[in-house]
């Protein structure tokens, strides 16, 4: 059962702790209540009652202006951290500026999921499309917190097509939009152009599409049923780019 007097607001951040017997510290604040705050890191010599002072070191995640250091003292010391309460007014601005955020955002409007796409375009302007629920669209993944965009793309498109020659060109389009009945699925895409010797794909076994193919542009790109009206738009613009290109590389070998 919650026995906290204040509710709970699950919104982590960076602090730095300043105490005498460690000097400074970095760590993650999370629980942070009306009450105080449970920062997790090691509680060394500490003890219930000592006197300490936080400092929101990652300011961009609160508020635009810097949270000033706040005096905190030690209410409870765990394993895994310390829980710390507020002291006075000013302390209790912490509280105040986390609280109002948590309360401004709106999930699936303010918070979104992000997924990246990519358009391989071969040596002969061919793109890579695949097929997945009977439409076509671009190969591409989720990126999860902490993980390298670029390696984790690659990484996925090696495995799963088994493309592991891919050289990386450009990010070629975004997009936010979000569906009026789950707007909690939010998704930020973001489209990037590579390139790629390969005329074949091998999809790994038990991969999640149906198949996949190159198309170049004398099939026409209406002939496709695309998932979603942007990814035609970013087709025709694959195609331009790498003509383009071809361009500018015949004219710098001929002079």
């Amino acid at each position: 059962m919650e026995s906290r007097e204040y509710p709970r607001v699950q919104l982590p951040f960076e602090v730095e702790l300043t105490h005498p017997t460690f000097g400074r510290v970095r760590c993650t604040a999370r629980d942070i209540s009306e009450g105080g705050v449970f920062v997790q890191t090691d509680p060394g010599q500490l003890r219930a009652g000592a006197k300490i002072k936080l400092t929101v070191t990652s300011a961009a995640l609160v508020e635009s202006s810097p949270t000033p250091t706040v005096d905190m003292e030690v209410a409870r010391v765990a394993p895994d951290g310390l829980g710390l309460k507020f002291t006075n007014s000013t302390s209790k601005h912490l509280w105040q500026t986390v609280s109002r955020l948590r309360s401004e955002l709106r999930i699936g409007e303010d918070y979104f999921q992000v997924f990246q796409g990519a358009l391989i375009v071969n040596p002969q302007n061919k793109l890579l499309v695949v097929q997945q629920h009977g439409k076509w669209l671009f190969p591409g993944d989720y990126l999860a917190v902490g993980e390298d965009w670029k390696r984790t793309l690659l990484d996925f498109l090696a495995t799963e097509l088994g493309l592991d020659d891919l050289r990386y060109v450009e990010a070629i389009g975004f997009d936010s939009t979000v569906s009026q009945q789950a707007t909690e699925g939010a998704t930020f895409s973001v489209f990037h152009r590579l390139a790629s010797s390969a005329d074949r794909v091998r999809l790994k076994e038990g991969s999640r599409y149906r198949q996949g193919k190159w198309v170049g542009k004398s099939m026409t790109l209406e002939e496709l049923t695309f998932s979603h009206p942007l990814l035609r738009q970013l087709a025709t613009l694959a195609f331009e780019r790498g003509n383009a290109e071809r361009r500018s590389n015949t004219a710098a070998q001929q002079q």
